[in-house]
């Protein structure tokens, strides 16, 4: 069977000698740059979560204001359209009165112009009619 004698036993105080020594030496400082890599890179992964939340929070507070300055440009664009087609059909309303008065004008110079061509016309009718009538009379 097994004998246990004194190498047995030196062997098992090394392993456990070397296990302590390791532990403190390389396996303690081991973990303890991991946990601290760990906790490194769950402060970074929190602070960019965070970091997240602002930037769509303040992407759709943005986007917010963009349609609010949207839907503000098109009412105030909205309103000047308006403004115009109303200072267009007053403009058209003036032209059209002022169109209407130059042909009322014009009517009037022309029948005035007509009564006068109609009175000189019969003045000078009476008068080719008289002269007519002195050469055929004398």
């Amino acid at each position: 069977m097994l004998e246990i004698d004194a190498s047995l036993l030196v062997v098992f105080v090394i392993v456990w000698i070397l296990v302590f020594v390791l532990s403190k030496v390389f396996f303690k400082p081991l973990q303890r740059v991991m946990r601290e890599r760990e906790s490194r890179i769950k402060g970074s992964q929190e602070t960019f979560e965070k970091a997240m939340e602002t930037y769509e929070q303040k992407t759709n507070e943005i986007e917010e204001k963009l349609k609010e300055a949207r839907n503000q440009a098109q009412k105030i664009k909205e309103k000047y359209d308006r403004r115009a087609l109303k200072e267009r059909e007053r403009m058209r309303a003036e032209i059209n009165a002022e169109t209407r008065n130059q042909v009322d004008e014009a009517k009037k110079q022309l029948e005035k112009q007509m009564k006068n061509l109609k009175k000189e016309l019969e003045s000078e009718t009476k008068r080719l009619a008289e002269g007519i009538e002195k050469r055929l009379l004398h």
